[in-house]
């Protein structure tokens, strides 16, 4: 793909993000992004198939992302296993928090294309969080009978919690809680 191309299709994701922010889904129209992304209508159609395709291809960018932010965090610090997951914990907490005021816009990633593409990034969700567990297990920190299975529980337990957060709820305190709760769980001793 041209340079070219890539920043248009860019500037149409980033407006269609910003357009699915403020509005439900059936309320974004097409002709609404090509204008504010200043590009033809038909320009949209060699780029994405339909609305909903440029809804999921909004939604896989905004979950790359996220898995970008763990890795990053993951790889730049030093931290013992517990630290790391109340981390990539926090992280996520934050992404979700972030976009709990449209339910609509992350309440589609539960339903989203089972495409090869997904179930990857998925995998690779879980994998982080898997293997801060599988560290915590070597070094006698966790136990947990089933590594592959609990960040499943995590990540789906810290989607609902953002999504459905009680009132007055603060991202800090979901966010120690989230950790609080998760590392009870897993620690020995605990």
């Amino acid at each position: 793909m041209k340079k070219e191309d890539n920043e248009k299709e860019q500037r149409i994701l980033d407006t269609a993000a910003e357009l699915f922010s403020r509005r439900p889904f059936h309320k974004v129209l097409l002709s609404d992004v090509a204008r504010v992304a200043a590009v033809g209508k038909g320009t949209l159609y060699l780029y994405f198939k339909s609305k909903e395709d440029l809804y999921f291809a909004v939604l896989f960018r905004e979950f790359s992302s996220l898995i970008e932010s763990m890795r990053r965090f993951l790889d730049e610090s030093d931290l013992p296993p517990d630290e790391e997951l109340t981390g990539v914990i926090r992280i996520l907490a934050e992404h979700i928090y972030a976009r709990a005021f449209n339910l609509e816009l992350v309440g589609f990633v539960v339903t989203c294309p089972v495409t090869d593409e997904w179930k990857r990034l998925r995998a690779d969700l879980w994998g982080l969080f898997e293997s801060i567990i599988r560290r915590g297990v070597a070094q006698g920190l966790f136990r947990d009978e089933d590594p592959a299975l609990t960040p499943r529980y995590i990540s789906g337990m810290i989607r609902a919690v953002c999504l459905f957060a009680p009132e007055g709820a603060e991202l800090d305190g979901l966010c120690r809680h989230a950790g609080n709760f998760v590392l009870r769980g897993l620690c020995v001793g605990r």
